[in-house]
């Protein structure tokens, strides 16, 4: 899979993540724990318009690796929509929501923001990310009305 071509240093405006998005990546990660979970926003930027919670094949408390079924499954999605990934998301269960050491180390996808949700707190506590190998910064986001969002989740029990 090729490096998606969101740049967010490209754009002034903030992520716009649709409040149903928000609901669902953090109903995702309160489900999964005490395990990490990890998954992807698409859309066009700065505009999130699906949610794609995958599968973490590590099944790890303390880090996580996409189940790749899910993960090409996802990137399928967003092609056949004309989407790209506009952030990764992933939950720490028992740690704030700020980058870990693994977190940068691991970090294969560059410029795209990610998102991370931590438990320690009610509501959780989350916050966008742009990695760099030695360092991050924190990105502004917010939150928006639901219009038309792709709520992928085929791992969820209605």
């Amino acid at each position: 899979m090729g490096t998606p071509s969101y740049r967010p240093e490209g754009f002034a405006a903030p992520l716009e993540i649709p409040a149903d998005v928000v609901e669902a990546m953090v109903a995702h990660c309160q489900r999964e724990a005490p395990l990490e979970c990890c998954g992807l926003l698409g859309g066009e930027p700065p505009r999130v318009s699906s949610f794609h919670p995958l599968r973490n094949a590590a099944a790890s408390p303390t880090r996580y690796d996409a189940d790749p079924r899910d993960l090409i499954a996802a990137v399928v999605d967003l092609r056949r929509r004309g989407a790209e990934i506009l952030a990764i998301y992933h939950s720490h269960p028992r740690w704030a929501a700020v980058p870990s050491a693994t977190d940068l180390r691991e970090n294969h996808y560059g410029a795209v923001p990610r998102i991370i949700v931590s438990l320690l707190t009610e509501p959780p506590d989350v916050r966008v990310w742009r990695l760099e190998p030695e360092s991050y910064e924190e990105l502004a986001w917010t939150v928006v009305q639901p219009a038309g969002t792709a709520l992928h989740d085929p791992h969820r029990a209605e």
